[in-house]
């Protein structure tokens, strides 16, 4: 499978909307919705949600850092500076 130079920066672009959108799908408008008195297999429907969401952000945060640990470390100083001569007072 060919990988294209990109995988990196997405990757590294989802893992810092993760906790944006977990923080998101655990409001109050989005957990409202399903706080009606339904149950499913005799489990409110509320806390099948609260449990799905963060089953599915523990999913997501292991992927991402299975992704984030293959990629090559990147050097912020590409090359380090040539070393100048160093030439000692009164040696010449």
């Amino acid at each position: 499978m060919k990988r294209w130079k990109g995988d990196a920066q997405r990757t590294r672009d989802a893992a810092t909307l993760l906790p944006v959108a977990a923080a998101a799908l655990l409001l109050p408008p989005f957990i409202l919705v399903f706080a009606a008195p339904l149950t499913v297999a005799g489990i409110p429907l509320i806390v099948v949600y609260v449990f799905a969401v963060w089953a599915a952000i523990i999913l997501g945060a292991w992927l991402l850092s299975r992704g984030l640990a293959r990629m090559p470390e990147v050097d912020d100083d590409p090359a380090p500076p040539a070393e100048a001569e160093t030439v000692e007072p009164g040696a010449r």
